[in-house]
């Protein structure tokens, strides 16, 4: 097996060796379980997951999960408002809904408007609202 030197940081160290402390309490020999050993497993292990990120990210356009996530997201909520704008038309194109003069159409487009307006100011409060 080759020899390689890293450099790691003191709390990866104590990780490492509470690791292997922890085989050891569980019935490892100092041979199963000790840093170079341990180490060497977790190397591969994060070897294999960043082999698989990139991989994921070849197979996906370069998208990383929180990306593809977002992507997602917007298309769901985007289907969703229009679904929603159609049924809203489609309601407010009945008749008697249309005679009724307590619904107007476009008044509840502006509250619907203000409504999006505060929530997104209250989470979102040093942004402007571009509308």
């Amino acid at each position: 097996m080759p020899r390689q030197h890293i450099y790691m940081k003191q709390k990866t160290l104590d990780g490492l060796r509470a690791l292997v402390d922890k085989r050891r309490n569980e019935g490892a020999s100092a041979q199963e379980a000790n840093i170079s050993s341990v180490g060497s497993e977790l190397l591969e292990i994060g070897l294999r997951v960043v082999e698989n990120l990139e991989k994921e990210k070849e197979e996906d356009g370069s998208l990383s999960l929180e990306e593809r996530y977002k992507k997602q997201l917007l298309e769901e909520v985007t289907k969703s408002r229009q679904c929603i704008q159609v049924i809203f038309k489609m309601m407010f194109d009945i008749t008697e809904i249309k005679s009724d003069n307590r619904y107007d159409y476009r008044e509840y487009i502006e509250k619907f408007k203000e409504r999006t307006s505060v929530i997104i100011e209250e989470f979102f409060p040093e942004v402007e609202n571009r509308e």
